[in-house]
């Protein structure tokens, strides 16, 4: 009866070692599966065409550009006056127009001495008078120029509506009226008017062909340029001899 507990103990102490062993034993587990590096998607990228305006193309920055035609530079000039012209003209309607400033007064003609044969002036003016008088006179001209001689160059002043003539030594040489606005002085004949009205003024003329009618002075000629048309005198002119 011992024997037989003994025995059973020791089958027992061995199923429990077994039982002890086989519990301690590690399982092991399968290692997990490394996933797969799968490739990014490949995207494909179609360059997208675009599209130019009518008449435009693409100016490559490296190729120069060519040189504009001399012959074209006039029609540039044109084109561009054409501009300005339409750019004055639109300023002009947004803005008022600026006030002009006033006219350069005309010198003002006095007959204190008018034309006799023996004494003869004209616009008052007495040949020899100096430069200098007559710019006291009636100011600084308008323009001045210089008409050349070999013997005796001559300085014109321009006043607009006469002219008036300087030999070298800056004495009055002569006297061209070129406007009817103003009084010559010589009896109320004006320029413009009928050539009947020349002898009523300034009686017979020494000198009387269809164009010119002359009048010998002291020291000068009195000259009326008469036009053949009209039958009107269309220039008045006193110059020394």
């Amino acid at each position: 009866m011992n024997r037989k507990k003994a025995f059973i103990g020791i089958l027992s102490v061995i199923m429990i070692m077994m039982m002890v062993t086989t519990g301690c034993k590690p399982k092991q587990t399968a290692a997990p599966a490394q996933p797969k590096e799968t490739a990014p998607p490949t995207t494909t990228v179609t360059p997208t065409e675009t599209s130019l305006p009518q008449n435009e193309s693409i100016t490559n920055p490296s190729v120069p550009t060519p040189a504009t035609p001399a012959g074209n530079q006039a029609d540039k000039v044109s084109l561009a006056s054409a501009d300005k012209g339409d750019k004055d003209k639109a300023e002009g309607e947004q803005t008022p127009p600026a006030t002009k400033p006033n006219a350069q007064t005309k010198p003002k003609i006095e007959i204190k001495s008018p034309y006799t044969q023996a004494k003869p002036t004209l616009l008052g003016l007495t040949l020899k008078t100096s430069a200098a008088e007559i710019t006291e006179k009636f100011g600084k001209p308008k323009e001045q120029f210089v008409m050349e001689d070999d013997t005796d160059p001559i300085t014109v002043y321009d006043y607009t509506d006469f002219l008036v003539g300087f030999d070298k030594q800056n004495q009055l040489h002569f006297v061209d009226v070129r406007s009817a606005d103003v009084n010559p002085g010589l009896n109320g004949l004006k320029l413009g008017d009928p050539v009947d009205e020349v002898t009523k003024a300034l009686g017979k003329p020494d000198s009387n062909t269809s164009f010119v009618l002359t009048y010998k002075a002291t020291g000068a000629v009195l000259k009326l340029d008469i036009d053949p048309k009209s039958q009107k005198v269309n220039s008045i002119k006193l110059f020394a001899e």
